[in-house]
């Protein structure tokens, strides 16, 4: 199992959320090669989650979740995809659809809907991929988002879209039930396979006036009173996904591990676990993962100390957070992809679970939030230049 607790600049451990359980993970693990195989998530163990609060963890207590740290939360992500990848991948997105949600309603539509649905799970795309026109009573929407992660396990759906006829754009975003005969299934992977994150396709949906908000372009109208909304939209969405991804490299070491002790290689003398590649390879591996889960914690301290003070955050600050969280990203593929190595033809076998991992890494990196450019990105805004990126 994971491990519980990871270091920050100030020394206090973070520990795993008190409502992810032992029992849970366990939960977790034992549904993932059926998550996989059938590429959607498992139901049942998101509704747990729901249950215990864990879908609502990034949400203000005042609005109905449970206002959790951000360190808190990636320690959730890592715990939950150190024992299933894309069950990880899941939880993580649904708490920033809940958080999307959160943000953008009116406080009192989102406290009333938690008060009636405290075990919702929301999924969907903060992507504005839709159009929306006003009608009596609310709003039509029409639209097809993609990769909505867990949208087929969802309980309800929020997804973002452009009011019609605006200029500069408005956004709208809409809270509706999630409806199966939206989806369109288009998940067709080998990373990241019990994802589920198909398109959802609405046409001439109506949703009603309190289901939806709507504000100019990557702006957050809610009151700054949280840390959390304090922060650019552009921070909010990056250091999560660092969790899943030190979860997976996190299990790959101890997957190795458990290999070196049992495997000769072919015309070795000794096994694994005693030739120095298999050392290299371990000594490496943990470097990259602790380094990278160091550099993310210490400018996740910076940013909420600065988030709490009521400061801004400068464009340094943003830049070395973005670099943190696509560096560490990139150093969890780098440690599979050392183990992988030298594990040998074993990591190319089903029965092992090195290559899948590599293969769920990989994914990771594949959303824009943490792709290996925003690193070039980040290199521009610390040498005095525009960012080019209006996520900045």
């Amino acid at each position: 199992m994971a491990d519980s607790a990871s270091t920050r600049r100030t020394g206090k451990p973070v520990d795993r959320p008190a409502e992810l359980s032992d029992d849970l993970l366990a939960r977790v693990g034992a549904g993932g090669d059926r998550s996989d195989a059938e590429r959607n998530p498992n139901r049942d163990v998101l509704s747990q989650m729901g249950r215990r609060g864990l879908m609502r963890m990034i949400v203000p207590e005042e609005l109905g979740g449970l206002g959790r740290h951000p360190a808190e939360f990636i320690e959730f992500t890592h715990c939950v995809s150190y024992e299933h990848p894309s069950t990880g991948w899941v939880a993580m997105t649904c708490n920033e659809e809940a958080e999307i949600f959160a943000a953008h309603l009116e406080s009192e539509s989102v406290s009333g809907f938690y008060g009636s649905h405290p075990d919702v799970v929301i999924a969907g795309s903060g992507v504005p991929r839709g159009i929306v026109n006003p009608v009596d009573g609310g709003w039509r929407v029409n639209g097809r988002w993609t990769f909505v992660s867990g949208c087929t396990a969802a309980d309800w759906w929020v997804v973002a879209n452009v009011v019609e006829g605006t200029m500069p754009k408005q956004v709208c975003h809409v809270l509706m039930p999630a409806d199966p005969a939206c989806v369109e299934d288009t998940w067709h992977t080998v990373g990241l396979r019990g994802t589920g994150s198909h398109d959802v396709v609405l046409a001439d949906m109506f949703v009603p006036a309190d289901r939806a908000a709507v504000v100019e372009n990557y702006s957050l109208p809610k009151p700054n009173e949280h840390p959390f909304y304090r922060l650019p939209s552009g921070l909010r969405f990056p250091f999560p996904k660092t969790g899943v991804a030190s979860g997976i490299a996190r299990r790959a070491i101890d997957e190795f591990a458990a290999l070196a002790d049992t495997k000769t290689p072919l015309f070795a003398r000794s096994e694994l676990v005693a030739r120095p590649d298999a050392h290299a390879a371990m000594a490496r591996a943990e470097a990259l993962l602790g380094a990278g889960r160091a550099f993310v914690a210490d400018q996740l301290d910076g940013l909420w100390d600065t988030a709490s003070a009521g400061g801004e955050v400068t464009p340094q600050q943003h830049a070395r957070a973005r670099l943190a969280c696509s560096w560490s990203v990139q150093n969890c593929i780098a440690a599979v992809e050392t183990l992988v190595t030298a594990a040998g033809s074993t990591a190319n076998f089903t029965a092992s679970p090195l290559g899948a991992l590599l293969n769920d890494v990989r994914a990771v990196a594949g959303h824009f939030m943490v792709g290996s450019y925003q690193m070039d990105t980040a290199g521009r805004v610390l040498l005095g230049q525009d960012s080019g990126d209006r996520n900045f």
